[in-house]
């Protein structure tokens, strides 16, 4: 099985180096298109199993994770449904706040939904959690860890990786990588800063720290930066301005590898670095267009919804698929004990990343789904999928 390396702390490096020397850029089996079988007596038993999705749905990301689910459903019912019944998907509406979010959680439990899956936004999310106390429920998208907790949400869960993970993620790829010597750049804003902290405390001894820049005016922040003669730099902030500073540290003949956050997995980084985009590394989740595992995905949800699926909805079939498996696995539609079984779901279930779906004891995802992005001619293509063997 492939797993992510993420949940081991600095002391694990050396290990985690090891391993993924070993284990890197391997995939596993994906989740296998839907085969056609007829459900026994050839129809549906009476009734139906009915998962619900909370989401901001007038938002394009909350129609992913919409469409996300309800293609799901689709291809369950494709092999014979839940338990031998039809799947249903109902939606509610939480508007990325949170009394919308406490209203839609209302609404579906009395919906009698077997799950839910959504949370776009982490106010939401959280809102949603605690109200749907006693219900599965896949947070699909916002991924603060906070949001999860075994005492105060134990049947909620995260599905993915938080930002801590996003810096061990990080820190993993500079260890493979053979970096010396770090510096990292941030924006201003707090998200970015923290992720630059947990990034620099995570590094050390190897690569060594050289240089924290808070970039106001990135001329300086570059002279700065170039000072501590580092080998790599990493970027966390807004993409646009990773660009820029990106481009000012090429122009100014720094020569070493750049690597940046999630954020920079966008057009406006390669906008704002130009030319010199190429050869940087974004550490981000996998997205439906970075595995080739989820083409036949894709391809089916194009056809289905007439536009491409982004990780929204991928992390939303995803989690219907999980919640499927947890009443599967439980014989029956019973909350307490498809909850339970969410915590060890049968290790057939595959993701798309390959290897299987667990938790952590805080509820938190386990292994989570960041890769490595390279640019390359302009374009971002997969480097490594930070997968090793255990």
């Amino acid at each position: 099985m492939k797993k992510s390396m993420y949940r081991l702390g600095g002391a694990g490096l050396a290990g985690a180096l090891a391993a993924l020397a070993v284990g890197c850029g391997g995939g596993g089996s994906a989740p296998a298109a839907p085969a056609r079988t007829a459900p026994p007596g050839g129809g549906f038993k009476p009734g139906a199993v009915t998962f619900g999705v909370l989401a901001p749905l007038s938002d394009p990301r909350g129609g992913q994770v919409r469409d996300g689910a309800e293609l799901a459903a689709a291809d369950l019912d494709v092999r014979g449904g839940v338990l031998g019944q039809h799947v249903k998907v109902v939606s509610a509406d939480d508007g990325c706040k949170t009394v919308a979010a406490l209203a839609g959680a209302k609404q579906l439990r009395a919906l009698g939904v077997a799950g839910v899956v959504g949370g776009v936004c982490a106010n939401a999310a959280t809102a949603a959690a605690r109200e749907l106390d006693g219900l599965p429920f896949l947070v699909t998208s916002a991924n603060e860890p906070d949001i999860v907790s075994a005492k105060q949400t134990p049947t909620a869960y995260l599905l993915s990786g938080t930002p801590y993970q996003s810096a061990l993620a990080a820190v993993h790829w500079l260890a493979y990588s053979r970096a010396q010597t770090l510096a990292v750049l941030t924006d201003a804003d707090a998200e970015s800063r923290q992720l630059g902290k947990d990034v620099l405390g995570l590094s050390a001894p190897v690569p060594k720290p050289v240089s924290e820049q808070v970039v106001e005016d990135v001329d300086v922040s570059v002279k700065a930066t170039l000072a501590a003669k580092p080998d790599t730099v990493y970027w966390a902030g807004a993409p646009a301005r990773g660009g820029e500073v990106l481009a000012a540290l090429r122009k100014a003949g720094y020569d070493g590898d750049f690597v940046a956050d999630a954020r920079a997995e966008s057009p406006a980084f390669l906008a704002g670095a130009g030319d010199a985009a190429d050869g940087a590394y974004v550490i981000a989740p996998a997205s439906p267009q970075n595995l080739p595992e989820a083409a036949d995905f894709a391809a089916r949800f194009v056809k289905r919804f007439k536009h491409a699926p982004t990780l929204d909805a991928l992390q939303a079939y995803d989690g219907v698929r999980a919640l499927a498996q947890a009443v599967t696995q439980s014989g029956k539609v019973e909350p307490g004990r498809n909850s339970a079984e969410l915590a060890q779901l049968d290790a057939a279930f595959e993701t798309f990343l390959g290897g299987g779906l667990e938790f952590a004891s805080d509820h938190t995802i386990k292994y989570d789904n960041n890769i490595v992005l390279r640019v390359d001619g302009g374009k971002l293509v997969v480097e490594n999928r930070l997968r090793s063997d255990g």
